[in-house]
């Protein structure tokens, strides 16, 4: 074999490129960042940046990557585990939000960056993962309504799509520290999504107490 093997690339060298690239496509986006800034970052040339990634696109990608297939892969777990659909779905919504603290810049990376860049052609892969992720929680939802703990009359979609929005929504203003810790998040999620937002003083669903209300004339 004639001519020198190329080097192979530094891991070290290739995982700042991705910790940089995490920070500012958090804090600029994903659309406003260059391969200079994360050059800059990262303290080396553009074309150092080119010689572990093609270009931006498969940067992100790398960054949401995973995220994105340990929320799969644990859901799948939860999925199987012993215990009642409601004891499930705690523990789907604890294991989502949970993925914000130590991992919060990814995680917020992978909930808008992905959302947006949804018809990119390179992103295809990850958006299956995230069909699949999403399916296991309508699952969750139709287990819950087959069990009697969750009400049969709510569209197992709608409800399962509502709670993840709910969740991801922590991906445009949660910090931890600031806005308190991932567990307390997690907890307040919980509690939201399993048993809703108001307290009754006859304990009836909420839904059940605001349509005992008269009209307002």
């Amino acid at each position: 074999m004639s001519g020198r093997a190329r080097a192979r690339p530094d891991s070290t060298r290739r995982a700042a490129i991705l910790r940089q690239a995490t920070e500012i496509f958090e804090r600029k986006g994903f659309e406003q960042t260059t391969i200079e800034d994360i050059a800059e970052a990262v303290g080396v040339t553009r074309e150092a940046v080119y010689y572990y990634f093609r270009d931006k696109a498969e940067i992100l990608a790398e960054v949401i990557r995973p995220e994105s297939e340990y929320l799969l892969y644990s859901a799948r777990r939860i999925a199987a585990l012993p215990m009642s659909p409601r004891a499930r779905l705690v523990l789907a919504v604890e294991n989502h939000m949970m993925r914000f603290n130590p991992n919060y810049l990814s995680m917020a990376v992978a909930v808008r960056e992905l959302g947006r860049r949804g018809h990119d052609p390179r992103m295809a892969a990850l958006r299956i993962v995230w069909a699949r992720y999403s399916a296991i929680w309508v699952r969750l939802i139709e287990e819950g309504q087959r069990a009697g703990e969750v009400p049969a009359g709510l569209n197992p979609k709608h409800a399962a799509y509502g709670i993840l929005g709910m969740c991801n929504s922590a991906s445009g203003w949660f910090r931890p520290g600031p806005d308190g810790s991932a567990m307390e998040l997690a907890r307040t999620f919980v509690r939201i999504a399993s048993a809703g937002l108001f307290v009754t003083p006859d304990g009836a669903a909420p839904d059940a107490a605001v349509a005992a209300q008269p009209a307002q004339q």
